[in-house]
């Protein structure tokens, strides 16, 4: 296979043991580990990380101009938009000490990170998504020594019906980072950034790992993203590894029953084949909520009812689990247009890319995280945090550090035909 990797040279390998990328690599693998974090104000260990080499990228010069390429400005465009909507509704209702807490994180996720984590060369940004796959390993090893060899472990860890929640301490959330990590590791392995050996030890604690979430979103979003790869990066190879592998594990769930986590079969193997969603945890709840936000978007589609808002006026007295329908109450259709922007830059790089083959692996994988994104978004309120925002901004990061994909000029013979 033809590698996408660059030839080195003295300024790349200066750049890669520059102190700035090493603290971009430690603020990627601290970012899903959501439990290291401040309990007053929403401050991570990665946010820390992040801000020490904002300083130092600073110093050094190093600040990428255009984080996204010819998409920066469509990404800035959906910030600003997102965050004018919220803004307009918190100055309605009076809710401007909710408006800073909330614009304060989506600035730093949104506008701040992408100066650390994106903009690199492609030798660097897959070494970060190396770093991110590894990362998520680690927090489902510790979820799984938890649950298996921790009597009565802590319910930030795992929840009182025993789901995984691990370093995450959320579980539909630690089962989607355990679906991106598959993507990122068969998108790498596909454009010959990653072994086999790796996928073979990294796999099975992944696949593993989300069925002791007992997270349906977690099982759709990984069998989506393995398709998507199929799709969008057909390969012999991929196939044939990836039949191998389902039916291993299948092979190996009939024989041995008991390596079945019993949250899976109760929570997600017994609603797929009853095909009835309500036995699925809350769903039910999250319906009553979203079928709430629904009613009360038809007086708030100009000026929303400002950030934060949502759960007070709720008769639920929560916020509704969809960033859509959350952003459309809180900011009117300006912050939702907002949304949809970030999401449209992270289209036009991969795009380009996918009708070459060479480069057809990595633009696949940033549609494929994209869309598990966009999936997410309706299972959970703002997105500010860093434990997700990392992973997608390291996604749309890789197809834009592809080199300039050009297509061949016709012959002149061909164009007088």
């Amino acid at each position: 296979m033809t590698s996408l990797m660059p030839a080195p040279h003295m300024g790349a390998l200066a750049s890669a043991h520059s102190p700035g990328f090493h603290l971009a690599m430690l603020a990627v693998f601290l970012s899903p580990m959501n439990h290291f974090r401040l309990d007053a104000v929403y401050i991570t260990a990665s946010d820390v990380a992040v801000v020490v080499a904002l300083v130092v990228m600073l110093w050094q010069g190093a600040l990428p101009r255009r984080p996204f390429g010819g998409a920066t400005g469509l990404w800035i465009a959906g910030f600003l938009m997102l965050g004018t909507g919220l803004m307009l509704g918190s100055i309605a209702h009076a809710a401007g000490v909710e408006l800073g807490k909330v614009m304060a994180q989506y600035a730093f996720s949104l506008l701040l990170v992408p100066l650390v984590v994106a903009g690199r060369s492609l030798d660097e940004t897959v070494a970060l998504a190396r770093v991110l796959v590894l990362s998520i390993v680690v927090v489902m090893l510790f979820g799984m020594w938890m649950i298996h060899f921790v009597p009565d472990p802590p319910l930030r860890f795992v929840s009182y019906n025993n789901r995984m929640r691990s370093l995450v301490e959320r579980e539909n959330e630690c089962a989607a980072l355990g679906a991106v990590a598959v993507v990122f590791l068969l998108g790498l392995w596909q454009a010959g950034f990653a072994r086999l050996w790796e996928l073979l030890v990294a796999l099975p604690i992944l696949a593993y790992g989300i069925m002791l979430t007992g997270s349906n979103t977690g099982l759709m979003c990984a069998a989506l993203g393995v398709g998507m790869i199929m799709v969008f990066a057909p390969s012999g190879r991929l196939t044939l590894f990836v039949l191998v592998v389902a039916g291993s594990i299948l092979a190996l769930g009939f024989a041995f029953p008991a390596l079945v986590p019993d949250v899976f079969r109760s929570r997600v193997l017994e609603g797929i084949a009853a095909a009835d969603p309500a036995l699925s945890g809350t769903f039910a709840d999250r319906m009553l909520l979203i079928q709430e936000a629904f009613r009360l978007a038809d007086d708030r589609l100009l000026i929303g009812m400002g950030a934060e808002q949502f759960r007070n006026i709720s008769v639920f007295d929560a916020p509704v689990h969809n960033t859509y329908l959350l952003l459309l109450n809180e900011g009117g259709l300006l912050s939702l247009c907002g949304l949809v922007a970030l999401m449209l830059a992270g289209l036009p790089a991969p795009l380009s890319h996918l009708p070459f083959r060479r480069y057809r692996g990595i633009a696949a994988t940033t549609l494929t995280i994209l869309l598990i994104f966009a999936l997410m978004l309706n299972t959970f309120p703002h997105f500010y945090a860093r434990f997700w925002n990392v992973p997608l901004i390291l996604a749309l990061s890789l197809s834009c550090a592809l080199p300039q994909a050009r297509a061949p000029r016709p012959s002149r013979s061909a164009v007088h035909a």
